[in-house]
């Protein structure tokens, strides 16, 4: 239990500190668009896997996972200066789809509402009574 709440603690610091890093402090034009989205840190505390989202659609997920592997040392040292850590985890970067595959699904949930809407448009209600004027014989 205790180790439980320990990885949760550790997670949010690292996520609060490397969101504030990615976002801010590192000079590195590819990256300024990209977000921390989720931190999970083992059992042990020595690792921590940073899923991160890049928002710019110029820049490649092996890009941006490449340059934050380039850039992990400075994040380590950072951290380690800002935080009450007694070992900084070793960063392990995951590309997060998560953003990108919801506004597809947002995407396609107007489409198909905008789809229903022009449906109902061109479908004249029926008045009451029609029914039976059109079965009567002539």
């Amino acid at each position: 239990m205790a180790t439980e709440i320990r990885q949760r603690r550790v997670a949010g610091l690292l996520y609060e500190e490397l969101s504030m890093l990615i976002g801010g402090e590192l000079n590195d034009p590819l990256l300024t668009m990209a977000e921390v989205t989720e931190v999970e840190v083992s059992r042990d505390l020595r690792s921590a896997r940073v899923w991160v989202h890049n928002r710019d659609p110029e820049v490649s997920k092996e890009a941006t996972l490449a340059r934050l592997r380039k850039a992990t040392p400075f994040l380590r040292r950072e951290i380690a200066a800002r935080a009450n850590l007694r070992a900084v985890p070793e960063l392990h970067f995951r590309y997060d789809d998560t953003p990108a595959r919801a506004a597809r699904i947002d995407e396609l949930l107007q489409q198909i509402a905008e789809e229903r809407a022009a449906r109902e448009a061109n479908t004249v209600p029926e008045q009451p009574g029609q029914e039976a004027d059109a079965d009567a014989p002539h």
